[in-house]
């Protein structure tokens, strides 16, 4: 009986203590404004802490599930899904879901990145009113492939599928990318880069591919003017703090000017949350206009992995600008990571494109045509500007 009333006893301990760690983990911040002295030196460190981890990145590896959801409406269901879809009418409004799985390796100090797509799920169009799928006419072929970027070239394998769905054959063609930056450009298909996952505007600058590029220098030089504390009577940069614990968090606005369809001028925010428990990285990003419309949302969770906050999972979220009503939304899953390790160099060769015995390879920058057989590139023969589909 003893026994009982003590397991009792614990049990309701251990209840107490799970729900205080909740009520911690949900405690509110209390912003407090931070005066205009301190925002040089608050952004600089926020910039310094995240460029830091960023940079210790040399290698990383590992798999993202993505899980896409578009709506559309109005006339735009018209254009494409009347062709696919079986019933008529067409509801209007619908949800397009797509399920990609993406395994990746990137090398940075070799400028090299290694990307393999495929599809979890048939893609999948949903009446948003009723919640349920609606028929295609035929399956829609999700395409699949592995992409190879280097320094100086493009590496890109697309299965070619028949009328069921199965892999007859593959075609990799391999050509020139522009110098500089591992980001596809021109006519070259668009690549997967697990990096741009964390950036948040962008490389403003040309100087840093970190995920705030130059944005905060560039803020604080317009700041720093004659005039540049607010645009409009609005403040150019708004920054609070907050503590929970022994956590720091940072909440900083920005504003920025943009032009609306009608081309007037309007203001957009850009509101960023940073925390110390993910070494200052940001959490949370929120766009909205001047009237109170969101433009997009973003949030991200860490996990520290060997010395380096690595991404967890990241959801996005785009709003229509007229309505208020979410047009896109996907959701990113990082899941078997590691960083720092060494990748052999094969990764980043042919041999990792998934040819099989037969399959074609054309070299457009030296002009010429191979076969796949067992591991190795034979010589078939000499083309000039020969078209190969890639996709089915």
């Amino acid at each position: 009986m003893n026994k009982f009333f003590h397991s009792i006893l614990l049990w309701f301990l251990l209840i107490g203590l799970t729900c205080q760690a909740r009520a911690a983990d949900n405690q509110q911040c209390q912003w407090v404004p931070v005066g205009q002295d301190s925002f040089a030196e608050i952004l600089t460190m926020i910039n310094s802490r995240i460029e830091e981890n960023y940079n210790r990145i040399k290698t990383w590896q590992g798999k993202v599930t993505t899980v896409f959801n578009s709506v559309y409406e109005g006339e735009s269901v018209k254009r494409w899904y009347e062709q696919i879809l079986v019933d008529k009418p067409l509801p209007n409004k619908i949800i397009d879901h797509v399920e990609l799985t993406r395994e990746f390796a990137v090398d940075v100090n070799k400028g090299l990145l290694y990307d393999s797509t495929y599809p979890d799920a048939q893609q999948e169009i949903v009446d948003d009113q009723t919640g349920k799928n609606l028929p295609l006419k035929e399956l829609v072929k999700i395409g699949s492939g592995k992409t190879i970027l280097t320094p100086n070239h493009q590496l890109d394998c697309r299965d070619i599928k028949n009328q069921d769905d199965v892999v007859v054959r593959r075609n990799a063609i391999k050509q020139l990318r522009s110098p500089g930056g591992i980001r596809c450009q021109g006519n070259l298909r668009p690549v997967f880069d697990p990096r741009d996952t964390v950036r948040i505007f962008g490389d403003i600058t040309g100087k840093s591919s970190a995920p705030l590029g130059g944005s905060f220098a560039k803020y604080l030089a317009f700041f720093n003017k004659e005039g540049g504390h607010s645009i409009d009577g609005h403040p150019t940069i708004k920054v609070e703090e907050c503590n929970v614990g022994e956590v720091k968090k940072y909440r900083i606005t920005l504003l920025t000017l943009s032009k609306d369809d009608s081309g007037t001028t309007v203001h957009v925010y850009h509101t960023l949350i940073c925390s110390s428990e993910a070494g200052f990285n940001v959490g949370s990003f929120l766009a909205t206009y001047n009237n109170g419309k969101i433009l997009e949302n973003k949030t991200w969770d860490y996990g520290l992995i060997d010395g380096v906050y690595l991404p967890k999972r990241k959801t996005q979220q785009e709003f229509d600008y007229h309505t208020g009503d979410l047009a896109n939304q996907n959701t990113i899953n990082f899941i078997d990571q590691k960083v720092n390790n060494p990748i052999s160099n094969e990764v980043f060769t042919y041999k990792n494109l998934g040819l099989k015995n037969g399959d074609k390879f054309i070299d457009k920058i030296e002009n010429k045509k191979y076969k796949y057989q067992d591991a190795n590139l034979i010589f078939v023969k000499d083309v000039t500007n020969q078209r190969i589909r890639t996709t089915k």
